[in-house]
């Protein structure tokens, strides 16, 4: 199956940045001095939190995030596509019918078709919406010429892994067995997520790849995703971040396993970089794109290290200059650069048939 799949072009080359954007600093600055935030007392406020309580307060975060794109060219994409919302019925967890926001450009309205990319939104697979994600998806789609499934899984504390990685493999399935009615080529079909949604996208490659279903994706791109354990690893061999950020991150993944963490811990449903050789031979081809200064969230054990495995590769982009998930917002320098490069790589990976 491996030599049918689609093959690296080879086509970044970023030269590491060693430091963060100048605006980026600047805009942070700025931001703290406005809204009269001390990050050291925050922090310190978080890791007091109980695990509910920081849940609650990563979506309230997420949710001011999105009122600060208002006015962007987030706004302009919106209005370019036409946007419609499907169910998927999931029997993995109950009776329960996953809710899935499309996002269509205007342009492709009349196709038969397209390409498309099934998407997990961020938020530590704790927080977020598929709703705060329309403006940004709906720039993807325009950009990139394809439609977007935009998924909105289910999250914890309310549902528990694997039902939250389930949730977007069944989208997968469903998007895949009903391409024709849906307008979509089942040739040129990606999946991707950023942060927690990159977790969930991993979770679902772990799952394609078990059930031998890698086929029907044609591209998998993990967006700085959460992959392992190594928050709960020996702090001494963190860098000052990794240590500050060590015990929300903790808090996510008990979030997310509940009472089975300890018996999870091995389960590559749940920490999909501990997934064994046959799996990540098995994955479909993938990009695995970071931000240029790794957090604990972002370590790539399992998915980089043995050579004979990098079949799986078609690209390892590690974006310059920038922090976990600014390049995503468009007041950032880097924006149009990463945004550029999203465009290219799912042009030449994905639409060009």
């Amino acid at each position: 199956m491996a030599e049918e799949r689609v093959k690296s072009k080879n086509l970044f080359n970023f030269r590491p940045a060693g430091v963060v954007d100048a605006d980026i600093l600047a805009k942070e600055k700025a931001m703290m001095e406005e809204f009269g935030v001390d990050m050291s007392a925050m922090m310190e406020q978080w890791a007091a939190m109980s695990d509910e309580e920081y849940g609650v307060a990563v979506n309230g975060m997420m949710q001011g995030m999105v009122a600060l794109f208002k006015g962007s060219v987030y706004d302009e994409a919106e209005e370019s596509c036409d946007h419609s919302t499907m169910g998927v019925p999931t029997t993995h967890d109950g009776d329960y019918e996953v809710q899935v926001l499309v996002h269509t450009p205007k342009a492709l309205a009349q196709a038969d078709s397209r390409a498309c990319i099934i998407y997990a939104h961020g938020g530590g697979a704790i927080a977020g919406s598929a709703d705060m994600h329309k403006g940004m998806l709906s720039h993807t789609a325009v950009s990139c010429g394809v439609v977007v499934f935009n998924v909105d899984y289910r999250l914890a504390p309310g549902t528990r892994c694997p039902n939250n990685v389930l949730d977007f493999y069944e989208v997968i399935k469903h998007v895949s067995s009903n391409a024709a009615d849906l307008g979509i080529d089942p040739a040129r079909i990606a999946m991707a997520g950023e942060s927690g949604g990159g977790y969930i996208c991993a979770g679902a490659m772990v799952k394609l790849a078990r059930e031998d279903e890698s086929h029907l994706v044609k591209l998998a791109v993990p967006i700085i995703p959460m992959l392992t354990d190594y928050c709960f690893s020996d702090t001494a061999a963190m860098t000052r971040f990794e240590r500050e950020h060590a015990p929300g991150q903790q808090k996510v993944w008990r979030l997310i396993a509940g009472p089975e963490l300890e018996n999870m811990s091995n389960d590559a449903l749940l920490y999909p970089g501990k997934a064994d050789d046959e799996t990540l031979r098995k994955m479909p081809p993938t990009i695995v794109w970071r931000m240029s200064l790794i957090s604990i969230s972002l370590r790539l054990q399992g998915l980089q290290t043995d050579s004979e495995l990098q079949v799986v590769y078609l690209s390892l982009l590690s974006s310059p200059g920038t922090k976990h998930g600014s390049a995503f917002a468009p007041y950032y320098e880097c924006f149009k650069r990463e945004r550029e490069a999203w465009r290219m790589a799912i042009q030449e990976y994905l639409v060009k048939e």
